[in-house]
């Protein structure tokens, strides 16, 4: 099952296809934000562009997930799901991959990861351990 995009999500998608994590960005107050939306919530502009983001954060918040939501992914578990607190300031949810799920801890750092999660899947912002931090 693919996400549906409109017009407010299409650019997060086209980014993320295109191999680049960016957010929305006001241009008038400068204020990152996530979810997309028509207009800044920090200064209810509607002058919102989206731009490059560092992709870097650290785990908010978490949840280890030990039951499959189908057999098709019962191999899967368990595996953490993260609210991730990006550098730029917003928070995103997310899954965490290349970690053992027992081990992630509050405040751990995280870079994204731009993958798949079956062949004809969009593409995904995944959070990944950073080894640079």
């Amino acid at each position: 099952m693919n996400p549906i995009s409109d017009a407010l999500t299409s650019p997060w998608w086209a980014h993320l296809a295109g191999g680049e994590f960016a957010l929305p960005r006001c241009s008038d107050c400068a204020g990152w934000h996530f979810q997309p939306r028509p207009v800044c919530p920090h200064c209810g502009s509607q002058a919102i562009a989206w731009q490059a983001a560092s992709g870097r954060g650290q785990v908010h918040s978490f949840t280890v997930v030990h039951r499959a939501p189908s057999p098709a992914f019962a191999a899967q578990v368990p595996y953490a799901i993260v609210i991730v607190a990006t550098n730029e300031g917003p928070h995103l949810m997310s899954r965490l991959v290349g970690a053992d799920p027992a081990a992630v801890r509050i405040g751990d750092r995280v870079r994204v990861r731009l993958d798949r999660l079956s062949e004809d899947g969009p593409v995904l912002a995944l959070f990944e351990p950073d080894p640079d931090q």
